[in-house]
């Protein structure tokens, strides 16, 4: 077997032992930390900067994607003109 696809099984072996936490959403692996390693020591208002990072970074990645779409679609159009 490959390594990337040895390397792709771990990481799907990881990610089913993972769940979003109840505070922030974020993954992490219940079975081997009591607590989330991203918001377990926060306070409320670091907490809702947490939440707003997060954010940003979700719309930042969506902004991404109809970008690209829009690319694409771009050079299907060029090509099949």
């Amino acid at each position: 077997m490959s390594l990337y696809i040895e390397d792709r099984l771990r990481w799907i072996r990881e990610m089913r032992q993972k769940s979003p936490c109840k505070r922030c959403g974020l993954l992490y692996n219940h079975h081997i930390k009591a607590k989330c390693p991203d918001c377990g020591t926060l306070d409320s208002q670091e907490l809702r900067e947490l939440l707003a990072q997060k954010e940003v970074i979700i719309g930042d990645l969506r902004r991404m994607g109809w970008i690209f779409a829009a690319l694409a679609l771009g050079c299907a159009l060029l090509f099949f003109w």
